[in-house]
């Protein structure tokens, strides 16, 4: 689903509105349920890569919360790598491989 689509033209104010008829406690999982069904959109298999993501970023942030020190440094470190990795993959390994060759 492209920004500047028909598709987007409806599902932006949809979700808009129900986000903010939601009671508070529910509007996250709200957002997470909307944000992959947009992600899925547009290639649905792509919600396995997203999936690993936020579970990498899932249980770091929780690891963070309950580590202290360099252990804390160490998982925001696996976080913010898993998830660099995942979009240089996907979004510039193609181009640097062509670069090179």
């Amino acid at each position: 689903m492209l920004f500047n689509s028909i598709e987007f033209f409806v599902f932006f104010p949809i979700v808009t509105v129900l986000y903010f008829i939601l009671p508070h406690k529910f509007r996250w999982a709200f957002l997470l349920f909307a944000s992959c069904i947009f992600y899925m959109a547009y290639i649905p298999v792509y919600i396995l890569i997203l999936a690993v993501t936020i579970m990498i970023d899932y249980f770091a942030g929780m690891w963070i919360e309950d580590s202290q020190g360099r252990a804390r440094d160490l998982f925001l470190f696996i976080s913010i790598l898993s998830t660099c990795l995942v979009l240089f993959i996907f979004k510039y390994l193609g181009y640097a491989l062509d670069s090179t060759s």
